[in-house]
């Protein structure tokens, strides 16, 4: 869907929300005035605050960014 102006969103805003759930992608309402707003499936708001949740202490974001260079090293050397 992408983006969408405010007046076909107020059509029908279940509509909206369906297809926002069932892609599993957000949709930009945009507004006249410029204040868009975004729409996002519940599950994917709630995996935005858990990643800022872990990201929010320098000692465990260090940790999770390690994490990720060992598996990304993993993989790397596997592909050899």
């Amino acid at each position: 869907m992408g983006a969408i102006p405010f007046s076909r969103f107020c059509k029908n805003p279940s509509k909206v929300f369906g297809e926002v759930v069932d892609r599993d992608k957000p949709v930009t309402v945009t507004c006249a005035d410029g204040k868009d707003v975004i729409i996002i499936p519940a599950t994917e708001f709630e995996s935005w605050k858990e990643t800022a949740h872990l990201l929010r202490s320098p000692k465990n974001a260090k940790r999770l960014r390690e994490s990720v260079a060992e598996i990304e090293a993993e993989i790397a050397r596997r592909k050899r």
